[in-house]
């Protein structure tokens, strides 16, 4: 009878390890998934940033053999991250894909003029360095560049939504991530509460808090570290998925952020879980007998 007892109670002990270990688990998934889509948020307003552009416009006395090497000169820019040069071939044909009467009918001569396209470094994005950049371009090329032209929308503008994005998320990941800690303390706690007279019959037969609290440290720790393996896992996953399949969008540069992601689980899981462990087992060794039932 004795024997049946300690297994039912070693089984009831190893379930409510495997639920706290699944608890955990499912809440660091959980963080990691706000991390990995606050990473996404950032590579996307980055994404959005490199998208602006600068359309330089050629002057018509400009010789066809000075695109090549000014082409060269702006690629090695420091704010310059791509050139792309529009013939007025290129031009033409572009024109005609968004309309289809031929100017060329009526005119004897092409309008349209050359361009050079310069997507601009997302960290050179602010206003106060485009309207730099402007002048650099203007003042080194002064009788290649008849015309600057910005894209449609404004860098204020831009840089406006996309700091109410950022603020949004990281508002939303700190709200979510407090709740988060609250859940797995409460987890943890209830866990130590199924074990509470164990606590007690030990202090009872003259056990330090110092031993006592050893093998539920030692508990705690395990259950933080196959937590954040299993939440690390998914996690990472989900991160090369995202790079295999937009790769453009997310590149190396995107891993390596995840790879600090996947450390920041790892560090939160195992501090946690030990900390919250180590707080419930000291309160349990502070109760009353009387306060225990």
């Amino acid at each position: 009878m004795a024997k049946s007892e300690e297994k039912k109670s070693r089984r009831r002990l190893q379930l409510a390890q495997i639920t706290s270990v699944i608890s955990v688990t499912l809440v660091m998934t959980v963080l990691g998934a706000l991390g990995l889509t606050f990473l996404i948020s950032m590579r996307l307003s980055e994404y959005a940033k490199e998208q602006f552009s600068l359309q330089l416009v050629l002057s018509e006395v400009m010789a066809e053999n000075d695109v090549a090497p000014m082409q060269s000169g702006l690629e090695k820019l420091p704010f310059s991250r791509k050139v792309n040069y529009i013939s007025k071939e290129m031009a033409t044909q572009e024109y005609l894909a968004y309309y289809p009467n031929d100017f060329m009918d009526v005119l004897d001569y092409n309008p349209l003029p050359r361009v050079f396209e310069v997507y601009i470094q997302a960290e050179y994005v602010h206003e106060d360095s485009i309207a730099s950049i402007e002048e650099s371009l203007k003042s080194n090329y002064p009788l290649h560049i008849t015309d600057i032209e910005k894209d449609p929308l404004g860098v204020r503008e831009t840089n406006q939504n996309l700091r109410l994005i950022g603020l949004f998320m990281a508002g939303l990941l700190s709200l979510l991530t407090f709740i988060m800690l609250v859940l797995i303390h409460n987890t943890i706690r209830l866990t130590i509460y199924s074990r509470r007279f164990i606590i007690r019959t030990m202090q009872l037969v003259g056990a330090t808090s110092k031993f006592i609290r050893r093998p539920f440290l030692r508990a705690g720790f395990w259950q933080g570290f196959i937590s954040a393996v299993l939440a690390s896992g998914i996690t990472a996953a989900a991160a090369y998925l995202l790079h295999r399949e937009e790769s453009e969008l997310f590149p190396q540069q995107f891993l390596v952020q995840t790879s600090i992601l996947l450390a920041l689980i790892f560090i939160f899981s195992l501090s946690v879980t030990w900390f919250s462990t180590l707080l419930a087992v000291r309160k349990f060794l502070r109760t009353s007998t009387n306060r225990l039932y």
